[in-house]
């Protein structure tokens, strides 16, 4: 058994620490310590220490995983990967992302939709490269396969996107036109199908 000694508030946090026979054992968020009703003089046994240092590691990975996913969506991988890279405990693993999916915090689908509408937004890629993609973030591969399949238009993407590189390309001679081109197109994702449709369709004799 040991005694709570002092309870002192920390300076620049909503938190206090706790001390044990004369020593700090731990801190706590205020939320944790109001419910635990922990007073000077009261003895803790070696598991209730244990079950509030638990409660404490949780609380402060939980608020740094709410300003992680707050920076913009993140799947369910990212953030288990996040928490691995801390080195956190799996049980508290477990227990964080258990408390997101609770409050809809974590939604693969959600995310692939997300990922997917800012690829064709600002980076067009073709189905192949998305799905690998999604596929690096942990989404599976049938949710990637569905979202894809309602958002993607990969002829009219591979358009937008040869459009755009064509600005870079455009002073070039026809022949070396068209192999950059391909080989641009092919290297965002695009089916060659889809490439050399795209890449016949441009009349790069006139432009140049």
């Amino acid at each position: 058994m040991a005694k709570i000694s002092q309870i002192s508030p920390q300076k620049t946090q909503q938190r206090v620490n706790i001390y044990l026979d004369g020593k700090f054992a731990f801190g706590l968020d205020l939320d944790n310590f109001l419910k635990s009703g922990l007073a000077v003089g009261q003895e803790l046994t070696d598991q209730e220490v244990e079950k509030l240092v638990f409660k404490n590691d949780f609380q402060k990975l939980y608020d740094r995983v709410l300003r992680f996913i707050s920076v913009r969506p993140r799947s369910r991988k990212e953030i288990s990967d996040y928490l691995n890279r801390k080195k956190t405990p799996e049980k508290l693993v477990e227990k964080i992302i258990g408390r997101l999916a609770e409050g809809g915090l974590i939604d693969d689908e959600a995310f692939a939709r997300w990922w997917v509408e800012q690829r064709v937004t600002f980076r067009p890629k073709g189905k192949r490269a998305l799905l690998a993609e999604l596929g690096q973030k942990g989404v599976d591969r049938e949710i990637s396969e569905k979202i894809i399949g309602e958002e993607i238009d990969e002829e009219r993407l591979a358009g937008i996107a040869a459009e755009k590189k064509l600005r870079v390309l455009k002073n070039l001679p026809a022949q070396e036109l068209r192999q950059k081109m391909t080989n641009f197109l092919l290297t965002r994702g695009f089916s060659w199908e889809t490439v050399k449709k795209i890449v016949d369709e441009k009349d790069f004799e006139e432009d140049n």
